[in-house]
């Protein structure tokens, strides 16, 4: 049997997606295998988690969102071959050795036929690898019939009642990341997005230092501008008109306020 090098494709960031999704794998031995750590993630940098890099055949990796069904297949060589899939621990996956009992470590009771639903219990959030047997040999492991799934949960809201990212922000994951977290919008922040941040732009003026309370009360998110002498309001506003005009080069006072003035910049 031979097996065709390829390039696994994934996006660069995953978003959270509310409704379950069915992925089909499908175990064949004459495409979607990967060698390296660069073809298998796309990646130059590796698996940060793996403290080396590895050079041998597997199915490009996965990576599932916990609540995802996964649905396994054979082509039609292999079906009428036999194979049976185990989970096994990362070493035995990278060496397609079977060490301690495997009773109860098969996917399946039996060969896979048709497409069949990977239980729950094997799809828990974390690492897992599964591996091909032929009649307990590991040889079709080492030509590459071997997965690496990944199934990751989200920590985007702090109750299931609550919307994700207090709906300020995006639930994602990078490739290297165990779990979804949230990236705010601008102005958000806080684990959840739920924090509030007039002051990013800053938008006190002439030199005002600007105070924000950080509500997570979108009705009181409030901040107050700590002013030079004689500036009011955002800043902007001068108290009294001589005091206007001594600070007012090349334009004009004008009264915006009984007491506050503003300067306008001449044109041209």
């Amino acid at each position: 049997m031979t097996h065709c090098q390829t390039v696994c494709n994934r996006p660069a960031s995953l978003e959270w997606h509310l409704k379950q999704l069915a992925v089909q794998v499908n175990w064949t031995l004459i495409g979607n295998i990967c060698t390296s750590v660069s073809e298998c993630w796309d990646s130059q940098g590796g698996d940060d988690s793996s403290g080396h890099p590895f050079n041998f055949p597997q199915i490009c990796p996965l990576q599932l969102q916990h609540g995802d069904k996964l649905l396994m297949s054979a082509d039609e060589t292999l079906k009428s071959y036999g194979i049976r899939l185990l989970n096994v621990s990362k070493y035995d996956f990278e060496n397609c050795s079977t060490s301690g009992l495997i009773k109860d470590q098969f996917l399946f009771p039996h060969n896979i036929n048709e497409s069949a639903q990977v239980e729950a219990k094997w799809l828990v959030p974390g690492h897992h690898y599964f591996i091909a047997l032929h009649e307990g040999d590991p040889q079709l492991c080492k030509l590459g019939l071997r997965l690496n799934v990944s199934v990751k949960t989200q920590l985007c809201q702090g109750s299931p009642l609550l919307r994700l990212c207090s709906g300020s922000g995006i639930c994602q994951t990078d490739l290297w990341e165990g779990a979804y977290h949230c990236r705010c919008h601008h102005h958000y922040s806080g684990r959840f997005c739920e924090k509030f941040d007039a002051c990013l732009d800053n938008p006190c003026e002439n030199k005002g230092v600007c105070l924000s309370n950080g509500s997570t009360d979108p009705n009181h998110r409030t901040y107050k501008c700590l002013c030079p002498p004689h500036f009011t309001v955002n800043c902007s506003e001068v108290i009294g008109k001589e005091n206007c005009e001594r600070v007012c080069e090349n334009g004009t006072c004008v009264r915006v306020l009984p007491t506050s003035f503003k300067c306008v910049c001449d044109t041209g």
